[in-house]
């Protein structure tokens, strides 16, 4: 793209909004390392920032006719504006997400290391444990049980031979069936 052109910027942008993917692919390469950047200031991951920006145009690339008639377009940089704003609320999104699973890892954490001498309370603990884990599908407690052990994200993809994204989501899924559980017994 030319510099001086800032129409190719919404042309390519209202040209995806009509349905055409390639455009998004071009406007993929243009925006991709100005995307990331934001990302990382947020994230400070590089390759959490580059698999943010690859998630959202996925996102993207996935929606009908219809929601992409629904994004408002700047006049001169397109899209470009409205993709800013996304990858500012997914990486606040990711921040919160994770303040919540160290929430959660501390509580489990500190509800496995717990010594006590009454054996009433023991058990009641490692019953409570063992049924918020058997609660959960059994894709669910297997990643939670890895997350627990304290392999990252990329290492319980690569560990299970699922996506990043999956995990991610597979996680944030299992800890709010977790918390829901929590709630019921405390």
């Amino acid at each position: 793209m030319q510099k001086n052109n800032h129409n190719s910027e919404y042309e390519l942008s209202h040209h995806y909004q009509n349905g055409n993917d390639e455009a998004l692919g071009k406007l993929y390469v243009y925006y991709y390392q100005s995307l990331v950047m934001i990302a990382y200031k947020y994230t400070t991951d590089t390759e959490r920032s580059r698999d943010m920006v690859g998630a959202v145009f996925e996102k993207l690339l996935q929606l009908n006719s219809q929601k992409r008639q629904q994004i408002i377009l700047h006049p001169q940089k397109g899209i470009y504006p409205f993709l800013v704003i996304i990858i500012k609320n997914k990486c606040l999104d990711g921040i919160k997400t994770n303040k919540l699973q160290e929430q959660i890892k501390k509580h489990l954490v500190t509800l496995i290391s717990f010594t006590s001498t009454n054996a009433a309370s023991i058990r009641f603990e490692s019953e409570a444990i063992k049924h918020l884990l058997n609660n959960l599908p059994n894709r669910e407690k297997e990643i939670i049980e890895l997350h627990l052990q304290g392999y990252k994200n990329k290492e319980i993809a690569i560990q299970l031979n699922i996506s990043y994204n999956t995990v991610r989501n597979t996680l944030h899924t299992a800890k709010q069936r977790i918390k829901k559980l929590w709630q019921l017994f405390m």
